[in-house]
């Protein structure tokens, strides 16, 4: 789930932060750059994990003190691979799959195919039930798929899209988390998101194994 990302990069260091020691000035630098982003082909950057060396620093005395250094440096990434199997929250259901949250990571749909077959969606409650048949007494059992449940799938694809920054809306800010609620254009068009699948015996709600 969560992997080591070896990178390169110059970090300006400002002059108000050079009365740090240069290695925690460098490694909040780092932070603020790529913590909860998201990097092309790579992941969602978590945190720096340490700093494996720094160049010599060039100051530019001309403009404002600051000083370029550059930087060599793990990064703790949250990557999972195919196949992986994870836990997290269902956040939101549509006809098109469901949607989960991992607290950290809400981008991850379980897409109307791959939820386990004779699965329907109930529109008046606006969520999917399997409609579990018993192998000995042939009987059906309807297994709701309620919002806030703890659910168990399996990774199947990664997808990454090209994002522009957008402004945000009058009367909002951009820096205020929001609730993930979509599973369909506005979820796909995300710069990160995962297809899972819950079709294999033991996955899907945790309840269902317990």
């Amino acid at each position: 789930m969560f992997v080591l990302k070896t990178l390169d990069d110059t970090v300006r260091i400002l002059p108000a932060e050079q009365r740090k020691s240069l290695p925690t000035a460098v490694t909040d630098e780092l932070n603020r750059k790529y913590s909860n982003k998201i990097k092309p082909k790579t992941g969602l950057c978590i945190r720096v994990f340490d700093v494996l060396d720094i160049g010599d620093g060039i100051v530019h005395a001309c403009m404002d003190g600051s000083g370029m250094f550059p930087v060599k440096f793990r990064l703790i990434v949250f990557k999972p691979f195919t196949g992986e199997i994870l836990t997290g929250k269902i956040v939101n259901a549509s006809p098109e799959g469901l949607r989960v949250s991992m607290e950290f990571f809400d981008d991850i749909l379980i897409p109307d195919y791959l939820l386990k077959p004779n699965t329907i969606y109930n529109k008046n409650q606006s969520q999917w039930v399997w409609q579990y048949q018993d192998e000995d007494s042939s009987e059906v059992q309807n297994m709701d798929m309620e919002r806030g449940e703890l659910i168990r799938f399996r990774v199947e694809v990664e997808h990454f899209n090209e994002v522009r920054p957008q402004a945000p809306l009058p009367g909002t800010n951009s820096m205020t988390p929001t609730t993930p609620s979509g599973t369909g254009k506005e979820l796909r068009s995300s710069a990160y998101w995962i297809e899972c699948s819950i079709i294999d015996d033991g996955l899907g709600l945790l309840s269902w194994w317990s």
